[in-house]
């Protein structure tokens, strides 16, 4: 329960009464004044009152979130040297879609340096891992957030130069709290470059979750509560506005993710990399979110309208041939 301080006007009698019979509402920020007889009743947050109000909901951009979100769910970029295997980059590490999203991601990024990105559904960080390449051949530098325990500890053992949190991404404009359906699998039944295949499939137990793994897959399933941001908390509590690349693999959520994120005005995506294994993404609907869509098929590729990425010759040529695929019928 909210603690309550009371502030007395000078000369003002406070009674037992007069406190009960005083009516307060109280909103989702935690904090709210109500006066009356000149005694003001103030209902203060305690920092236990707030973390269970994380589970929602609270607005993304309320500083006290904010301040919890640095201090307890923000880990900082690594200073120590990267922590790779030998042979990193042949198990499976470019495998599935990864080299159709690496072509066009260097085709519009490979002459920039020190950008920022986020990748949510980051796994191990490395295995087919859409920002490690940026991280390290071009200096960006980001954010990568994976709610799966394992993974994430798997995450940080790579020690990557951005920054990580064990959290996920909030379907809706406020923080809250899920339940995680977290998917392994015996490393002796399956080879060890699928073993992450099965990882990455962990999702945010929902009613409306597509099963995409077959049934008599060797997997095995856990489950636990995970806190969850809107995406808008984390770029604020890292004093981040324009963010060069998002990179969303999250197993069904993409599309909420982006409706809550794209409503506010003050945070800039410019180029938008996002699964659609279930088939949810309205382009037509990005578009009118401002958004033009450049490359498309597992994954899609949108850039922001204005964006002087959209007014390159390969891309006008590659957008233009896009429509025309799309108007041609379905054999």
């Amino acid at each position: 329960m909210d603690s309550v301080e009371v502030v007395v006007s000078e000369n003002e009698e406070i009674t037992q009464s007069s406190v009960q019979s005083c009516k307060m509402t109280v909103p989702p920020l935690g904090t709210v004044v109500g006066t009356f007889s000149g005694i003001t009743l103030v209902t203060v947050a305690s920092g236990k009152d707030l973390r269970q109000r994380l589970a929602g909901p609270l607005p993304a951009s309320d500083p006290e979130v904010l301040d919890i979100l640095r201090t307890d769910f923000l880990d900082p970029p690594s200073n120590l040297p990267y922590n790779f295997t030998s042979n990193f980059l042949v198990e499976g590490q470019h495998s599935f879609t990864w080299p159709w999203i690496f072509n066009h991601l260097k085709e519009i990024f490979s002459e920039q340096r020190d950008g920022f990105f986020v990748e949510a559904g980051a796994l191990d960080g490395v295995y087919l891992s859409n920002t490690l390449w940026l991280e390290m051949s071009l200096g960006w530098r980001g954010l990568l957030i994976e709610p799966d325990k394992d993974s994430y500890k798997a995450l940080r053992s790579k020690h990557r130069k951005s920054w990580t949190s064990n959290t996920c991404l909030s379907s809706e404009p406020f923080p809250k709290k899920i339940i995680m359906v977290s998917h392994s699998a015996d490393r002796q039944l399956i080879q060890k470059s699928y073993w992450w295949v099965y990882r990455g499939h962990s999702h945010e137990l929902r009613k409306d979750h597509v099963v995409i793994l077959d049934n008599d897959s060797p997997v095995d399933k856990t489950y636990s509560q995970v806190q969850c941001f809107p995406l808008l908390s984390y770029l604020l509590a890292l004093n981040v506005s324009t963010v060069d690349l998002l990179s969303l693999d999250v197993q069904g959520t993409e599309v909420l993710i982006l409706d809550s994120l794209l409503k506010s005005n003050s945070i800039s995506v410019r180029v938008i990399v996002a699964e659609d294994e279930i088939g949810t993404f309205d382009h037509t609907h990005m578009e009118r979110m401002g958004y033009t869509l450049v490359a498309t098929g597992l994954d899609h590729i949108y850039v922001k309208k204005g964006d002087e990425i959209l007014a390159r010759n390969n891309i006008k040529e590659r957008i233009a041939k896009l429509k025309v695929d799309q108007k041609r019928p379905e054999r």
